[in-house]
């Protein structure tokens, strides 16, 4: 019988509480399915400066100081799954060109990322890591709150746009992923006031119905699948990211960072190419 290959889940660690917690979200789904755990941490190389002038820190003992700690949350992994398999990886480069580079491998599956509790503020000017790279790499990227706690994956809700043709490769993406962490799976689509004033050339919605969408409708898209996810006992929200020019991604923020922001569950990001 040929041996199941398992999946890497990138598991992003600078040892915050949300980082943890990512992590604990990481296990549960390697608890589910054969998955290989990547603890990823990136150190900053600080340059001190003094009145002598600027001077840096020596740069191995940082990197010996941090890959200890990241020791020890391989051992704290361990400890709550003693099977499942991990490495780590510590590195000064950045999160973006590492988990870019290790995807273009294709040395990893997934990516957890913890999200912090921020002020608007914030949001609006940094946003987050996983929300920045969650349209700029092929493998999904998960976004766990820090204050979700149940750690459990047994209904997804795939969110899709009837305006649009629905696509296959992307849809499958979301499914294969439902079948291998053994959870079900719907998509909903949320109808806003807007769609009312369209008229459409061609009927995407007709062609979409062998997909089984649900319609509902909302004032807006977030508020619509938040208010699903209440009524509904749901565990993660797929959502499917395009690429925006970057005038565009300054000025308008995307479906997946206002989602991500406001949902108590953890959301998918999956890029469309």
């Amino acid at each position: 019988m040929k041996k199941e290959k398992k999946n890497t889940i990138l598991v992003g660690i600078d040892y915050t509480k949300s980082s943890e917690n990512a992590l604990q979200y990481a296990l549960m789904l390697a608890s589910k399915c054969p998955s290989k755990i990547l603890l990823l941490h990136v150190f900053d190389f600080p340059i001190v400066h003094t009145y002598s002038g600027l001077y840096t820190l020596d740069y191995k003992t940082i990197k010996e100081s941090n890959a200890q700690k990241l020791e020890q949350v391989k051992k704290t992994a361990l400890k709550a799954l003693p099977n499942v398999e991990v490495e780590t990886l510590n590195t000064s480069d950045s999160v973006k060109t590492v988990v870019k580079d290790l995807d273009k491998k294709g040395k990893i599956n997934y990516v957890v990322l913890g999200l912090e509790t921020k002020s608007k503020i914030s949001k609006f000017i940094y946003g987050t890591t996983g929300v920045s790279i969650a349209n700029k790499i092929n493998c999904p990227v998960i976004i766990v709150p820090e204050s979700y706690k149940k750690h459990q994956l047994k209904h997804v809700v795939v969110t899709v746009d009837n305006r649009e043709n629905i696509k296959k490769r992307s849809i499958q993406m979301a499914f294969n992923f439902s079948e291998k962490f053994k959870a079900t799976n719907e998509l909903i689509h949320i109808k806003t006031e807007d769609e009312f004033l369209m008229v459409y050339e061609r009927n995407p919605e007709r062609d979409n119905k062998k997909w089984n969408v649900k319609t509902m409708e909302s004032k807006t898209f977030q508020d619509g699948i938040t208010n699903y996810c209440k009524k509904t006992p749901s565990d993660l929200i797929v959502l499917f990211s395009k690429s925006h020019s970057p005038i565009y991604n300054f000025f308008n923020e995307t479906n997946t960072k206002l989602i991500s922001f406001q949902s108590k569950i953890p959301v998918m990001s999956i890029h469309e190419k």
